[in-house]
C-alpha cells in the first residue's frame, strides 16, 4: 500500500499581500551633510534698520546743508553784484556832466545817494552849477573796474577805478586810472551811497628855487 501524501502537503500556501511602503513625508529632514538656512535674528534685523535710518538722516542733513551753503553763496554774490553796480553808476553819474544840462546830472546823483552825502551834494550843487557853467565844463567818466573791499550786513565799501575826459575853457584833458572810494548802505533793500572820497592826490612839481649862493665871479 502506497504511501498517501497527506492533503496538507498539497495545500497551496496562502498568498501574503505585500505591505505598502509608507509614503515619504514631504517635510523630510535634510541629509546630515546639508545645512538648513538659519533664520535672521531680530538683533541683526534691528541693526540693519538702524543703519538704514542713520544713512537716510545723514543724506537728508547733507542735502539741507548743501542747499543752505548754496543759498548763502548766492546771496553773497547778489550783494556783491549790487554794490558793484551802484558804485559804478554813482561814479558815472557824479563825474559825467554837461554844463548845458546840469539838472540831469543832479537827478542821477541824488537817485543813488543817501544820508549826509545826499544832503551835502544837494546843498552845494548851486556852486558846482555856477562853476561848470562859467567854465563851460563837460566831463565823461568811464568806469574800468570796481573792487568791493567789504560787505558787512547793510554796509559796504567799494573802490572804483575810472578814466575821465574833460573839456571846457581850459581845453581838453584826459585823466586815467583815477580812484574813488564809496561807502554804501542798504536803504529799503537797495544799496545807496552815503559817502564819496577822492583818492587822487595831486602831484606837485618840484620847486625850482634860485640858488642861495651867488655864482663865482
Amino acid at each position: 500500500m502506497s504511501d498517501l501524501t497527506s492533503a496538507s502537503e498539497y495545500e497551496t500556501p496562502a498568498l501574503t499581500e505585500e505591505e505598502p511602503k509608507p509614503v515619504e513625508d514631504a517635510t523630510e529632514e535634510p541629509a546630515p551633510d546639508e545645512e538648513a538656512p538659519k533664520p535672521v535674528s531680530r538683533t541683526a534685523f534691528r541693526a540693519a534698520v538702524v543703519l538704514a535710518i542713520v544713512f537716510f538722516v545723514g543724506t537728508v542733513v547733507a542735502v539741507v546743508f548743501a542747499a543752505q551753503q548754496h543759498r548763502e553763496l548766492q546771496q553773497s554774490k547778489d550783494a556783491r553784484a549790487g554794490v558793484e553796480q551802484v558804485a559804478s553808476r554813482m561814479t558815472s553819474a557824479l563825474l559825467t556832466y554837461d554844463y548845458r544840462d546840469l539838472d540831469k546830472t543832479k537827478k542821477a546823483v541824488l537817485a543813488l545817494a543817501t544820508g549826509k552825502f545826499r544832503t551835502d551834494y544837494d546843498q552845494n550843487f548851486g556852486g558846482l552849477s555856477s562853476l561848470f557853467t562859467t567854465t563851460k565844463g563837460q566831463s565823461t567818466a568811464t568806469v574800468k573796474d570796481v573792487f568791493v573791499s567789504s560787505i558787512d550786513n547793510n554796509t559796504a565799501t567799494a573802490i572804483v577805478v575810472f578814466d575821465e575826459r574833460t573839456q571846457g575853457t581850459s581845453g581838453q584833458h584826459l585823466n586815467v586810472d583815477l580812484y574813488l572810494r564809496l561807502s554804501l548802505v542798504k536803504v529799503n533793500g537797495q544799496w545807496r551811497v552815503d559817502d564819496v572820497t577822492n583818492l587822487n592826490f595831486p602831484v606837485q612839481a618840484p620847486s625850482q628855487s634860485p640858488p642861495t649862493t651867488a655864482p663865482a665871479k
